[in-house]
């Protein structure tokens, strides 16, 4: 739990500085390489390719997917709608994780899919709002992003729980992040637009945060806190982050919210963490 706590705390940063300080300078596929690129620098001295090849290819597949294709599909929602929105679309998360971890093992948990209600309904509850065509856009991009990133969280506990013992987290997120600079750089030489050079020393600092704090150390404590817990507490772990994200916007950014609706849907997203954990016990 402590790992997946500090990767949402990292990640409920990013939303409000995206969104107000970089996507209006800098195009999406510029700042899913750029990020994918900065934490893959990172880990880059944990490489090992003593390590089986079938292994390597399965987590370069994992990163492709969770960050690389994410990234492209939930940063380009910027371009669409407001970031209180995006904050709200992905609260169909749990939801993914929970039916893609269900249809992997093959076996059906109703109380499972109950508890992930909960975290849902916290979340819709915090963000009921209106929208034109632009957010159905973002909506429909958010909801992609949503299931690559259930599916690499999914993929990757599994991955541990059955495979051998003794490779580093360290080189597993070395190969992690190949895969998604290998996505993301092929995305933006393809993509109509071109190379987006920062504007200034402070948009320099807000990506080397992203890709070094978000990407890679919050990619890392998500992913290693996934194989630490059940998929229904990891699943509603997912919703934790909308609460926080609209606190950091509300305190920073000066955005407006009705915090009855922020105060309940926060209640109820931490109920049905707290129910996980109970779930976990039993």
């Amino acid at each position: 739990m402590f790992y997946l706590i500090i990767a949402t705390i990292l990640w409920s940063l990013s939303f409000s500085l995206i969104g107000y300080s970089l996507s209006s300078d800098i195009n999406s596929w510029t700042l899913a390489f750029l990020r994918s690129t900065i934490a893959c620098i990172i880990f880059a001295r944990w490489i090992d390719f003593k390590i089986p090849a079938s292994y390597i290819i399965r987590i370069i597949f994992i990163g492709a997917l969770q960050i690389g294709v994410m990234y492209l599909l939930y940063l380009n929602a910027f371009n669409y709608t407001s970031v209180q929105k995006i904050l709200l679309f992905t609260v169909t998360t749990p939801f993914y994780v929970s039916m893609i971890s269900q249809i992997i093992n093959q076996k059906l948990k109703p109380s499972a899919f109950f508890i992930v209600f909960l975290s849902v309904l916290g979340g819709l509850i915090i963000r009921i709002t209106v929208f034109d065509i632009n957010d159905l856009t973002g909506l429909f991009l958010v909801q992609l992003a949503n299931i690559c990133f259930a599916l690499g969280q999914v993929l990757y506990k599994r991955l541990k729980k059955v495979s051998i013992k003794t490779v580093s987290i360290f080189t597993d997120f070395a190969f992690f992040f190949i895969g998604a600079t290998l996505v993301t750089f092929t995305a933006l030489v393809i993509s109509p637009y071109n190379y987006t050079q920062p504007a200034s020393i402070n948009q320099w600092l807000l990506i080397l945060w992203l890709g070094g704090g978000a990407s890679g150390i919050g990619y890392y404590f998500w992913n290693y806190g996934s194989t630490q817990v059940r998929v229904e507490t990891l699943a509603t772990m997912n919703n934790l982050v909308i609460p926080l994200g609209l606190f950091i916007e509300i305190a920073f950014f000066s955005g407006n919210y009705n915090y009855q609706s922020l105060v309940i849907g926060t209640v109820i997203i931490v109920s049905s963490i707290i129910a996980s954990l109970r779930y976990d016990n039993n």
